[in-house]
């Protein structure tokens, strides 16, 4: 099950990818260089978990089509939480703002000054929503 998560979501040459950081005049893309990609400056790849990386490829912002935020929510027992990274082992890392009590019953680690995060199995979900936002 490919569990969406939230970020930053550009459309190159008709196809969406997500966007691993950007530039004045260039986005990197969440992708395999190769030939889909005729106008790529550079491809690369970049850490997110020791031990395991991510590629991405540079192409010129005038490239792009359009570009938009997805904010994916995530439901746990009743409780919302954001969808925000996955890992390497096919888990969705998830963040919270909100009541200690919740976080406590939930697992999640941290504070209520910095938040909770924490990481579950796609199954773990109750349900998943998607709210995209077009970039200005």
């Amino acid at each position: 099950m490919d569990v969406p998560v939230s970020g930053g979501i550009a459309t190159y040459r008709g196809k969406q990818y997500p966007i691993a950081f950007t530039g004045d005049n260039w986005i990197a893309l969440r992708a395999e260089g190769g030939p889909e990609f005729p106008d790529a400056i550079e491809v690369g790849e970049s850490r997110f978990e020791p031990g395991h990386y991510r590629p991405w490829v540079k192409v010129p912002r005038a490239s792009i089509e359009k570009m938009l935020y997805r904010k994916v929510t995530g439901f746990l027992s009743g409780h919302a939480v954001s969808l925000v990274s996955r890992f390497h082992d096919g888990q969705i890392g998830v963040s919270f703002i909100g009541s200690p009590a919740v976080a406590d019953e939930l697992g999640l680690d941290g504070d209520q000054y910095m938040g909770w995060t924490g990481h579950y199995k796609p199954e773990d979900f109750d349900s998943i929503a998607e709210e995209e936002t077009p970039y200005a």
